[in-house]
């Protein structure tokens, strides 16, 4: 069986990053993958607000409860309605990910900017790694809560009274616990992400036979997996502050012609003497949104060669250990067919 050789796949995958931005350099293709990286990514936001009669009176001694026992009996279909549509909205995005993510997988191996015909194509494999995501993170979740979860509950709210010495202990086992699990899960999500996924997309088949097909592979060469999993590290470190500086220059490009209109638009408002009403809010609101969105669309598309290096490393490093995943060519070998 061939061997994994993680540091000799550093120079082709770097070599197919610039031959797919740069030979040549062709503006659309920027901006697919960019857009592409958006879709395939994710984010994360909280905020906050506080319900009606929810404020402090008389010196802020007030028991905000009733106010929150209002709000509900008065808007709880609002409510209802809305956990219903920001969980359908979750699993839409889950969804469009995991295809998104194969899109992006076909285009970097082909060196392509293509996204309709892929997308309907790849529709298969990203449902199934999609369904993995879902079954995985339960099981994660359902694992998390009784192995850390249970434990911290019981010494610190059903048996309060056990000791400090066995509250101690809940704790220790609890992050060495937790720290486990997640690392572990951090590693599957690796292996799915970088060596799976390839599998899935040469051989064309569903997740679980992926994994059938990469694990002997991995499993003999375990010292090249870790050895990868540190380069990853050190590839991160460096992309984050590279990222950082990209993100910040770019902050600073936007704050002149964005910072601009809103000043403008400010000064007319002020002129107009608009109050903040649900029309002014929404104009704001959906200003705010189009200059976030392009601002992330930018420093995507900007961040594209190291992405690139990212997706084609992988690829590289699976084709060595077996060729018959290979989508890149290394040292004059030519990728294995695709099944359509």
């Amino acid at each position: 069986m061939p061997r994994m050789d993680v540091g000799s796949a550093i120079a082709p995958a770097f070599r197919h990053m610039a031959k797919v931005l740069f030979k040549p350099f062709q503006m659309r293709k920027w901006l697919a993958l960019g857009f592409i990286t958006m879709l395939a990514g994710g984010g994360n936001g909280n905020g906050s607000f506080r319900f009606p009669g929810d404020y402090d009176h008389g010196g802020g001694t007030g028991n905000p409860l009733p106010g929150f026992e209002h709000w509900i009996e008065h808007y709880w279909p609002i409510l209802v309605i809305g956990i219903l549509f920001l969980v359908a909205l979750g699993i839409v995005v889950m969804w469009l990910i995991s295809v998104f993510h194969f899109v992006y997988l076909n285009d970097v191996a082909r060196n392509s900017g293509a996204i309709r015909e892929p997308f309907h194509r790849l529709r298969g494999l990203g449902t199934s790694l999609f369904l993995w995501n879902l079954v995985y993170g339960f099981i994660f979740l359902l694992l998390l809560g009784v192995l850390v979860g249970a434990p911290l509950l019981t010494v610190f709210v059903i048996a309060r009274d056990i000791g400090t010495a066995a509250q101690v202990a809940a704790v220790i086992w609890a992050v060495f616990v937790g720290i486990a699990m997640i690392l572990l899960a951090c590693v599957v999500e690796m292996v799915v992400r970088d060596f799976v996924s390839a599998a899935m997309y040469v051989r064309g088949v569903g997740i679980l036979q992926g994994w059938r097909i990469v694990l002997p592979t991995l499993s003999a060469n375990v010292g090249q997996v870790i050895l990868y999993m540190l380069l990853l590290i050190a590839f991160g470190i460096g992309i984050g502050i590279a990222s950082v500086i990209v993100a910040l220059i770019t902050m600073l490009i936007f704050a002149i012609p964005f910072g601009g209109i809103a000043l403008v638009g400010y000064l007319i408002g002020k002129a107009l003497h608009l109050t903040l009403n649900a029309p002014v809010i929404a104009v704001i609101s959906t200003y705010a949104l189009a200059v976030m969105l392009t601002y992330a669309y930018t420093v995507s598309c900007l961040l594209q060669p190291a992405v690139v290096f990212l997706r084609a490393f992988s690829l590289v490093v699976i084709g060595q250990a077996d060729p018959s995943l290979a989508t890149i060519p290394i040292a004059g070998t030519q990728p294995a067919p695709v099944t359509e």
